[in-house]
């Protein structure tokens, strides 16, 4: 009943439910401080009276408490993003996003009982656990729509991340769902189900073989499971992968001003306006960022995510100065300049919605290949939930301290560099498939690379060094290989075992590793020199 099989409205509306369900807490979490903050202050105080007596928290010491409740999200965020790795590469994306649906239907429960029995802590600590659950179902979320949609529909359905409605459904309208193709074949290596995914989500029109095998093409032979340090570390170690993950966290450093703008746009308005009319283009303010994230959606597959994601950073970081200078005209010279702050503001919002927030999120997982598109994506994500927690949690003291001249060192410097990076590094993925991507990143990056314990497809290790095998490989597939054994054609150094330089020379002192391709000088000798081979053909 629910499966699209390529139907194009099926396929959005779908996986349009999906994202909104399962997204619904971390939006309503971050959007509701917005306008109660005075609601949520009388509670808290009203909770202290009650239980110490006295008058309450000092505004200083409800300043902080506040800030903590708002920014303990990130702690909680950090924790699934940890996790999110080993419960996606485990159980499945589906199953994954079950698991952290849950998870926020329970921290649910824990926040209503801490307003019902008067304790703000309590209602800290549901935070902290519906974002773990958040970190792990955005994590899902996004390898789920880009595993389970076609390439062109990739970038639409990866804008679908806004939540509109109640959260519990997500889990019943998960439950009939497949898991993605991508990871029943590349992971589980059961091509007969990841066939039934693909018709599931495609249909039985679509030429699922040649899908299949273009999947295939992000497969890695030999992946070895390797424990979560060793993970990063082999991730960290290879110079196309560091970019990949770099180009991450800068677009997401563009964005960072984002959660505590929206937390405090009331209170940032409130000093031009009455508490009702800050109130309303608060709401203008969070009604514009919805509204530009659906022309966003039409627009990404037809402008690219390179020039949205950098036009509208360096205008998103223009309207924060616009926002400053109108402040400081408003408060000393004509208060008209108070409507200035108010479009500068839904600008801000138009300008997060319409490309920043969803590339932003999901850039990552369009950069790396399959083997390290989870570990890689958490990795951004644990970092940009640092930076997040330790930039808004500054941004209200700062605030009150220095007012708007805050968004200076938090927000504006940082973005400026993080956008002069992604202009000189990004690539354009729109219409593109990974393994090709991240063949252009392998040829930016440095001019050495890990290969890797992998034994290329179609090159069997040799029982002794007086075995042939002989291979060769089209230009196409070439693209796969640099990208699964993260190869640099320029020079490559390759722990102590291997060599790879400009006069075509690869060492391996066991053959258990192979590389080859097509219309390329290569020789493959053992140490001691008894093989060899050249112009495609490998012979050992």
């Amino acid at each position: 009943m629910f499966a699209p099989q390529g139907n194009f409205a099926k396929t959005i509306g779908l996986l349009a439910a999906t994202a909104s369900l399962s997204n619904f807490l971390e939006g309503y979490s971050s959007s509701y401080p917005n306008t109660a903050g005075s609601s949520f202050q009388k509670y808290i105080n009203s909770s202290y009276i009650q239980r110490h007596g006295g008058s309450g928290m000092t505004n200083w010491a409800f300043t902080w408490f506040w800030s903590l409740l708002l920014n303990i999200w990130f702690v909680g965020y950090l924790l699934g993003t940890f996790i999110t790795p080993h419960m996606t590469d485990t159980y499945g994306r589906k199953s994954a996003l079950l698991i952290a649906n849950s998870i926020c239907l329970l921290a649910t429960f824990i926040s209503v009982a801490s307003v019902a029995f008067s304790l703000p802590e309590l209602l800290i600590f549901g935070r902290a656990v519906g974002a773990a659950g958040s970190g792990v179902s955005f994590g899902s979320l996004i390898l789920f729509l880009q595993e389970t949609t076609p390439t062109s529909l990739r970038g639409t359905c990866s804008f679908l991340s806004v939540g509109v409605i109640p959260g519990i459904l997500s889990i019943l309208i998960m439950i009939p769902m497949k898991e993605s193709p991508k990871y029943l074949l590349l992971n589980r290596h059961n091509r007969k189900a990841a066939l039934e995914s693909l018709i599931y989500y495609r249909g039985n029109h679509a030429n699922c073989d040649e899908l299949l095998e273009e999947i295939a093409k992000e497969s890695d032979s030999n992946t070895i499971e390797l424990a979560p340090l060793r993970g990063i570390f082999e991730v960290l170690r290879q110079p196309y992968l560091r970019k990949a993950i770099t180009i991450g966290i800068l677009s997401l450093q563009i964005v960072v001003g984002i959660w505590p703008i929206v937390y405090i746009s009331t209170e940032l308005l409130e000093a031009h306006f009455e508490v009702k009319m800050a109130q309303y283009s608060s709401f203008a303010f969070i009604c514009a960022n919805f509204v530009s994230s659906v022309i966003g959606m039409c627009a990404v597959e037809r402008c690219g995510r390179r020039p949205m994601l950098i036009y509208c950073g360096i205008a998103n970081t223009l309207c924060l100065c616009s926002y400053i200078f109108f402040d400081r005209m408003a408060a000393h010279y004509d208060h008209y300049f108070k409507y200035g702050c108010v479009v500068s503001l839904i600008c801000y919002g138009m300008t997060y919605g319409a490309a920043l927030g969803p590339i932003a999120f999901f850039i990552t997982s369009e950069l790396v290949p399959q083997r390290y598109r989870s570990l890689a994506q958490s990795i951004v994500f644990a970092v940009n939930t640092v930076i997040n927690f330790t930039f808004s949690f500054l941004t209200l003291p700062f605030y009150q301290l220095i007012n708007v001249w805050a968004f200076i060192p938090l927000f504006i410097i940082p973005s400026t560099f993080s956008i002069i990076y992604l202009i000189i590094n990004m690539p354009e993925t729109k219409g593109r498939e990974v393994h090709v991507i991240v063949a252009e990143l392998i040829k930016r990056s440095s001019k050495s690379a890990y290969l890797g314990n992998i034994i290329v497809p179609g090159l069997s290790p040799p029982e002794s060094l007086t075995k042939t095998v002989v291979t060769t490989i089209s230009e196409e597939d070439l693209g796969k290989v640099i990208a699964e054994c993260g190869i640099s054609l320029e020079s490559i150094n390759l722990e102590t075992n291997f060599e790879y330089t400009p006069d075509t020379t690869i060492m391996n002192n066991d053959l258990t590793t192979g590389f080859y391709a097509n219309n390329l000088a290569l020789s493959l000798t053992s140490k001691n020199n008894t093989s060899c081979c050249s112009n495609g053909d490998i012979k050992a």
